[in-house]
């Protein structure tokens, strides 16, 4: 009968087996270490991407809003002349002057109002993207930013409720429309693209069912308008601008963005 021998086997020592060990251990570790630098370079680079998106973003209602404070303030100037020549004037024989006024006061409507964009700050928060931003004062400048969006966009709507309540009256009673097809040659041309009162073809303005046309209650309509335009203007856009460019200059500090 054939005797089979197990071969034999020569035990490991205890310092081999730790070495074993430490090797298993180091080689793990590495692994987790190499993981961790791979995901962090994945979310630098997708914070990198985001942030010149907001930036851009952010940088792009830095110029609309100052186009529209301008637009605003050219609006205000003719407003307030309209609204003098309410208060003071015979209202008879009246002229292109009168119209401009009337015409920037009832029919330049949407035109001044700036609406911010926050398409990539939805973005950020929606899709908890903000964690990526971990300095205080990133973190700061966007919730500031944040608040003032909507902060404006209310503002907005309590602006247009003063049109909607009481401008859109003023013009549908007693604005010349026969007027506008004149010196607009019949909507061939834009009335916003001349100067101020006075500056475009003089034609006659014959005020619209003078027999209910109230001076002193549509002279307060005018100025209470002119207020609210000034306020939106003065305060809530004046905001704006000071949390756009904190945000921007964030940007800049921490992403070394050149300021153009």
């Amino acid at each position: 009968m054939e005797v089979h021998h197990h071969p034999h086997i020569e035990k490991k020592s205890f310092k081999e087996y730790l070495l074993e060990g430490l090797m298993i251990f180091f080689a793990v570790s590495m692994g987790f270490i190499a993981e961790n630098i791979r995901e962090n370079i994945s979310e630098n680079h997708k914070a990198q991407e985001l942030a010149e998106s907001l930036y851009k973003e952010v940088k792009s209602d830095s110029v609309q809003i100052q186009d529209k404070i301008r637009f605003r303030s050219r609006k205000i100037d003719n407003m307030i002349q309209f609204r003098n020549t309410l208060r003071d004037s015979s209202l008879e024989h009246l002229g292109s002057g009168f119209g401009m006024g009337m015409y920037w006061t009832t029919q330049i409507i949407t035109l001044i109002l700036f609406e911010p964009q926050d398409g990539i700050l939805s973005q950020l928060k929606n899709s908890d993207n903000l964690k990526f931003y971990k300095t205080n004062e990133l973190q700061s400048a966007i919730g500031n930013y944040s608040v003032i969006i909507n902060r404006t966009r209310t503002r907005n709507q309590q602006e247009y409720n003063v049109v909607d309540n009481f401008i859109r009256k003023m013009s549908m009673q007693y604005f010349d429309f026969r007027w506008l097809e004149k010196v607009s040659a019949n909507g061939g041309l834009l009335v916003t693209t001349s100067g101020n009162v006075g500056s475009c073809p003089e034609y006659p303005f014959e005020i619209q069912n003078r027999n209910t046309f109230n001076r002193q209650e549509l002279t307060g309509i005018v100025s209470q308008y002119i207020l609210v335009v000034k306020g939106t203007s003065e305060l809530t856009y004046q905001e704006f601008i000071n949390r756009n460019h904190e945000l921007l200059q964030a940007l800049r500090n921490n992403y070394h963005f050149e300021k153009e």
